[in-house]
């Protein structure tokens, strides 16, 4: 165990119970994330000895944080949160240990040992289309309409992007790189969101606006006069499970969904990815029903 290693570049309390362990690794994912709840919960329920704990971490720590756990034998897997996720991918890129899916990407939320070594994927985009499809039904022909292209961005566009039969359009805050455009993506300017508004099916807020005690909204609430009356909307954000851009929009009728199922479907994922055939994606569904 490298509890000692750890410590020196995290900068939280690290306290591990058990021998064999799990990890999430983020800014500050001990005062934020949900995650090691949903896996410790999991992990407890089903007899398994193990337990996932958080490490905060700054970015420049994030590559030696990433070789000690590969190294360490009793590190298991784990989630990559805010602010890591395109950083992780770029580590295991370049060792090409990331899935196809998530090479599109460009941001890894769940790593894993094969082999020996840590391998990366993506679960957020699989997590936010299931649950999307489960209460509105296919997006197939659905016109769409993606409010930040971070590391939960990205994901959804791929995954919900794969699934449409028209392009997908994108509003991200800061300028997107040239090297990274799609051509199946049509990227907007921040400022240009209202002109877009008006035909769009589905909007989905992947930015950390509204996050917390976050009371903004990506979308002004008189640039609602813009959208139809069929439109849902949907946030990524599970805190607090009712933002400013989701009470607006309730307020004026449209259906919305927050990102509080999206977030124990991604967990149910990745903790299935960590654990392979020792757990079934129903069992820990099953465990995970009442949270």
């Amino acid at each position: 165990m490298s509890i000692n290693l750890i410590q020196k570049f995290s900068t939280n309390k690290i306290s591990i119970k058990n021998k064999k362990y799990c990890a999430i690794l983020g800014e500050n994912p001990s005062k934020t994330a949900r995650s090691p709840f949903l896996w410790n919960l999991v992990l407890s329920k089903n007899n398994i000895k193990s337990e996932m704990i958080s490490i905060d971490l700054k970015r420049k720590n994030l590559n030696k944080i990433l070789n000690i756990l590969e190294k360490d034998p009793d590190f298991q897997g784990g989630s990559i949160t805010i602010p890591h996720k395109e950083k992780v991918f770029d580590y295991l890129f370049k060792k090409k240990r990331v899935d196809k899916i998530t090479r599109n990407i460009g941001a890894i939320n769940c790593i894993y040992k094969k082999n020996k070594r840590l391998f990366g994927t993506n679960t957020d985009g699989e997590a936010a289309l299931r649950v999307f499809e489960k209460k509105f039904g296919s997006i197939k022909n659905k016109k769409c309409l993606v409010l930040g292209y971070g590391g939960v961005g990205k994901a959804v566009t791929a995954f919900f992007n794969n699934k449409l039969n028209t392009k997908i359009f994108v509003a991200n805050r800061s300028k997107i790189k040239k090297k990274k455009l799609k051509h199946n993506i049509i990227f907007i300017k921040w400022r240009d969101i209202p002109k877009n508004l008006i035909d769009k099916d589905l909007i989905i807020n992947c930015t950390s606006i509204g996050f917390s005690k976050d009371m903004r909204s990506p979308i002004k609430s008189s640039d609602f006069s813009y959208i139809k009356k069929q439109t849902i909307f949907y946030d990524v954000i599970y805190n607090p499970r009712e933002t400013k851009f989701l009470e607006i929009a309730k307020k004026k009728f449209y259906k919305t969904k927050n990102g509080l199922e999206m977030n124990k479907v991604q967990a149910i994922l990745a903790i299935k990815k960590v654990f392979g055939q020792k757990l079934k994606f129903s069992k820990i569904a099953s465990t995970l029903k009442k949270v």
